[in-house]
């Protein structure tokens, strides 16, 4: 046994996006590795089949080929296999591949690649969504060889893709036998997720086409005949609507959707969209279940799951996030009774279910389980097996592991298992965190603690296996994590908390997790630290200019200047419809009484800046104004600039940047506030065999830094 590190990364395996054939008697699934060659190390996804009645033979490989492989979807027979792949160096294109053996078939060569792969009901056909062809010739950029870039439209650039394309995304048919292909729809408006009605007669889909839809998160539901012919928009452009499912009588499509009351911060539920009239009935209110959403992980990329209906069309099944754990629900059509039908303390980030039978594939995570697969029977009736996070409510199914990917990994570690604690904060609000404790702690030691705070604000920490969360504990510091004000999974009144308040109420909630975290027998309050990425960044520029009390702390692909965001965003330039109080134009105090750059002159606390050149939501210019405005006024900081990478990072970045940035990360909590190997049972993990660029010695710093004196 041993800690773990950070370069465990290169050793770890990572499955998505669970597709159970219709019978329900196979799953076929993606598997990401790191691949090693020589110093390169690059990701490498492959899609692998497993039997569901026959487990004992485990999974195998289903594609070999020299790309990446993602995105399988079966025939409605079972017996073919649509997949995207890169394989012959272009963008994804769709091949199929038989299950009777032989070479996988590429039946498209499009240009931009093609996404949202989808069979007919009859196997025939395959509808798919790519770029307008004809579109594209008549772009501003089209042919323009000299590198100046005309944008016209204000979504222009896409975090982790780059500048979009002045085309839209369309919907197309493919007829597997011929080869022939259809465009469906047009304009100049994406139309994506296509769904085949039961008779094959149509095809739902999702867009937003009407005028300042940029401007919107209204997306409506449309159909259109699959043989080509006009399309019809079903809904009123008054919900956001996505992920359209339709009934095995085709007089009903099931989607998630809201109806837009709290824009961005709207909790979704389950809804029913009359294919004849439109008519919009919420299933599910947002009382306490976020449908379709999850917990956040540096080790998983959730699928979006469409829901998924029951034989008889009595129900529907869906996923959805509570209280930092996503299970599997139904809700009854009639009634609008809601199931909680498959639980535990973990997160399902992807599902299917059997077309012809309640039995499901899910991908989970757990705090002790990187990402596995599992098979959920509700037609079996058995007892709980002790190697599963999951269970099925009420003992009426059965759940089975199918896969243990990182088994050999997790056996060779020490990992520190989550605690759940509840946290009281100012008004008496009652707020979940989980504390980690550091490997080899000893019961007399006093330990430095990092308060980690997630991204968002509208996302949620929860059961997930977090990479950097054990390696801190790995590395002799205790973790402690939790959902203020503003996160998902607790209800739409605690989502929305942040509105106009970004620093206020979630400030104070994320300040009594630490307090609380202060308190514990075996942390040393003059040793803690503070850490997060995104909103979670902000909050730590935010913190560290409101508070003395952290001896430490590392912003991650954060925000610091609030006004100047909202135009260099990929996405800021919403915030004035709910987050903040009007544009910033109109109100600036609103952004810049908000921005932790004000308040700079405070900050004692040495801060490290870890952002990304390529990061679109939060554009590198904000790290580089927190980092020019510190150093001007002589304050400890440092940036640390990754070249290539988005706003993901931590969660998608090439495997060495990925490790880099935890090295960076651990290496300056070592400077101010580092554990002493003695004080621990076992010897703490060693860091990773890259070279760090930071100074010898810290900048040039005036006054203690980690008073516990509050900053006014």
């Amino acid at each position: 046994m041993r800690p773990v590190s950070s370069e465990d990364l290169y050793l770890m395996k990572w499955v998505r996006d669970p597709q159970i054939s219709p019978d329900g008697t196979k799953v076929l699934f993606e598997v990401k590795t790191v691949e090693h060659e020589g110093t390169l190390k690059s990701y490498k996804t492959q899609i692998y089949m497993a039997c569901l009645d026959k487990p004992q033979t485990g999974p195998i490989r289903f594609t070999s080929g020299m790309g990446n492989d993602t995105s399988p979807r079966w025939s409605p027979c079972g017996t073919k296999v649509a997949f995207l792949s890169d394989r012959d160096k272009d963008k994804n294109q769709l091949y199929i591949l038989s299950l009777e053996g032989g070479e996988a078939t590429k039946v498209t060569s499009v240009e931009g690649g093609v996404r949202n792969p989808s069979w007919s009901p009859d196997g025939k056909r395959i509808a798919f969504c790519a770029l307008d062809r004809q579109a594209q010739q008549d772009e501003p950029n089209s042919g323009n060889s000299s590198g100046v870039r005309v944008v016209t439209r204000l979504r222009h650039k896409l975090d982790s893709v780059g500048f979009l394309p002045e085309s839209s995304y369309q919907i197309y048919v493919l007829d597997v036998e011929s080869g022939e292909i259809t465009q469906l729809t047009t304009g100049p408006y994406d139309c994506l997720e296509p769904e085949w009605s039961p008779d094959g007669e149509h095809i739902a889909f999702v867009s937003a086409r009407f005028p300042d839809y940029e401007l919107s998160y209204v997306k409506d539901i449309w159909v259109v005949p699959s043989q080509g012919g006009e399309m019809k928009r079903l809904t009123s452009s008054d919900a956001v609507l996505s992920s359209p499912s339709w009934s095995p009588d085709g007089r009903a499509i099931a989607c998630y959707g809201h109806d837009n009351g709290y824009k961005g911060a709207t909790v979704p539920g389950i809804c029913l969209v009359d294919p004849e009239d439109g008519t919009v009935r919420f299933l599910t209110r947002p009382a306490h279940l976020g449908a379709g959403q999850t917990a956040t992980s540096d080790m998983v990329s959730p699928t979006r799951s469409k829901p998924a209906w029951s034989a008889d069309g009595k129900k529907i099944y869906f996923s959805a996030l509570h209280r930092g754990a996503t299970g599997l629900y139904s809700v009854d059509v009639d009634t609008m009774a809601v199931d909680h039908i498959v639980d535990g303390k973990c997160v399902i980030y992807g599902w299917s279910k059997a077309a012809s039978r309640d039995r499901f594939a899910a991908a989970v995570t757990s705090p002790e389980i990187i990402c596995d697969i599992w098979c959920v029977d509700l037609s079996v009736e058995a007892p709980k097996l002790e190697d599963t996070v999951l269970e099925v409510t009420g003992g009426r199914g059965q759940v089975r592991r199918i896969t243990q990917v990182n088994r050999e990994l997790l056996e060779s570690l020490y990992l520190s298992r989550p605690e759940e604690v509840e946290v009281e904060a100012y008004d008496g609000q009652k707020l979940q965190a989980w504390v980690m404790k550091p490997i080899g702690m000893q019961d007399e030691g006093k330990y430095p603690l990092v308060v980690h705070i997630h991204g968002g604000p509208h996302s949620a920490y929860g059961y997930a296996f977090f990479h950097e969360f054990q390696l801190l504990a790995s590395r002799g510091y205790g973790v402690i994590f939790g959902n203020p004000r503003g996160s998902t999974g607790y209800g739409q009144e605690f989502v929305a908390a942040t509105r106009h308040d970004w620093g206020g109420t979630d400030y104070q909630d994320v300040m009594a997790i630490a307090d609380f975290a202060a308190k514990l027998p075996w942390v040393d309050n003059q040793r803690m630290g503070v850490t997060g990425g995104s909103y979670g960044g902000y909050m730590t520029n935010w913190i560290i200019g409101h508070t003395n009390r952290f001896k430490a702390a590392v912003s991650c692909r954060s925000t610091c200047n609030r006004f100047s965001q909202f135009g260099t965003s990929d996405a800021a330039y919403m915030n004035g419809q709910f987050e903040f109080d009007g544009d910033p134009w109109d109100n600036p105090e609103a952004y810049l009484s908000r921005s932790p750059i004000m308040y700079v002159r405070n900050v004692e606390t040495p801060l490290l800046l870890i952002h990304s050149e390529g990061d679109l939501r939060c554009p590198i210019s904000q790290a580089d104004e927190m980092f020019v405005a510190l150093k001007k006024l002589r304050k400890p900081v440092v940036m640390v600039r990754f070249p290539g990478e988005s706003h993901n990072l931590s969660r998608t970045g090439k495997p060495l940047h990925r490790v880099e940035r935890l090295e960076y990360m651990v290496a300056w909590f070592d400077r101010y506030m580092g554990p002493e190997e003695k004080d621990y049972s076992v010897p703490l993990a060693k860091p990773a065999n890259v070279a760090l660029k930071l100074p010898k010695q810290p900048a040039l710093e005036e006054g203690e830094p980690g008073s516990e004196a509050e900053v006014r």
